[in-house]
């Protein structure tokens, strides 16, 4: 019910370098693997149509950080990474830079996140209750 949103940018940060490993491949991206499936499956052009991203919408939420999180997570990574020009459409390929800061490094940011509140909780289960808190989240932190 209540979460230090003021801290977000903080916690972000101290997670900054295991997100520029998933964007240098250096580690694993449950997010990642799935937007490249998408690509792979339906074209990186439709992949990116507005119907294609609302039908991954659910997948994608910020669980209990509900929209007020999104759009802070979605803020720190835009001054992080596109502000600095870190993130490349070379390092992304075939994701655009903000495509793939939408659909890769936000719910990871958030996934982990979620591992902290929880005392470093395996990211497999905080992915599980990122999935099962989406609605809750929506709910109490809307913008």
């Amino acid at each position: 019910m209540q979460i230090d949103f003021g801290s977000l940018e903080t916690r972000i940060f101290q997670i900054k370098t295991e997100l520029l490993d998933i964007i240098n491949g250096k580690a694993n991206s449950y997010y990642r693997d799935f937007a490249l499936k998408i690509c792979n499956e339906i074209g990186s052009r439709k992949a990116s149509t507005p119907m294609a991203l609302m039908a991954r919408f659910e997948v994608l939420r910020p669980g209990y950080y509900g929209q007020r999180g999104l759009n802070i997570i979605s803020d720190v990574l835009s001054k992080f990474f596109l502000d600095t020009n870190l993130l490349t459409y070379d390092l992304v390929f075939p994701k655009k830079p903000v495509d793939y800061l939408q659909e890769v490094l936000v719910p990871e940011t958030a996934l982990r996140l979620i591992s902290q509140d929880k005392g470093g909780l395996e990211l497999k289960l905080a992915r599980k209750i990122m999935e099962d808190s989406a609605d809750f989240g929506d709910y109490i932190h809307s913008e």
